[in-house]
């Protein structure tokens, strides 16, 4: 069998990372309107765009369950909205009373996009939200919120982080779990880093997610997400 020294190994590993971190840097960068729109010129759709409300269901609930944990939450914060229970015309005239603009999309279920959101209108505050998505089920009922930040300052995403994390603290105590540095000090000086903070119950995920990726920068999610379609 072909063996690999161990000096080349050695000399592989860090192209090998290298080739790896750009790679995911691509795919982000596929992912943002910029990206997006390069795509479009070249006559290149995204697939989800076509893809079955059955498929895209069995897939969310399937990553939910990954995240779900065994006790049902005391409270399920979702930025003042109630998931299973908002409707998708009552969140569009939430939005259109205060002006926002949302595009109504279907890619297997229906989504609103939102963007130009202020902070205080999801009952918090912090720099401007970049985009705003939410998501429903086939009952036409809310099942997540996905919240992002992009492209930074160090002081808007230290805010930012800041905010959503102890607004889950507040109402929900310790988070279940974490990863990555809190702190938030090596992810701001690393080119490529991540840090979570977790609430997993049976009938509730929470996740906010702090990133610096060459892609996007210092950004800043937070998702709100049912669980129960999940059980």
């Amino acid at each position: 069998m072909f063996q690999l020294s161990a000096a080349r190994t050695s000399r592989l590993i860090p192209g090998i990372a290298a080739a790896t971190c750009l790679s995911v840097a691509a795919i982000g960068w596929m992912h943002t309107p910029q990206g997006r729109q390069v795509l479009a010129k070249l006559g290149v759709g995204c697939p989800v765009n076509s893809i079955d409300s059955h498929v895209v269901l069995s897939i969310q609930q399937n990553a939910i369950s990954r995240e779900r944990g065994l006790t049902a939450a005391p409270d399920r914060p979702a930025l003042g909205l109630q998931l299973d229970r908002s409707t998708e015309a009552e969140v569009a005239e939430k939005m259109g009373r205060e002006n926002v603009h949302c595009d109504a999309l279907s890619r297997g279920l229906h989504y609103l996009r939102c963007r130009g959101v202020p902070a205080q209108l999801l009952g918090t505050n912090g720099p401007p939200v970049s985009e705003l998505w939410f998501s429903f089920g086939p009952a036409h009922t809310l099942m997540a919120i996905n919240l992002y930040r992009r492209n930074m300052t160090e002081t808007e995403a230290r805010q930012s982080w800041k905010i959503a994390v102890e607004n889950l603290r507040n109402a929900l105590g310790l988070p279940t779990s974490t990863s990555g540095d809190t702190s938030l000090t090596s992810l701001l000086e690393k080119p490529v880093a991540v840090a979570r903070v977790n609430y997993a119950y049976s009938d509730y995920v929470a996740i906010v997610t702090a990133s610096h990726m060459p892609y996007g920068g210092l950004a800043v999610r937070e998702q709100y997400m049912s669980a129960n379609s999940a059980q």
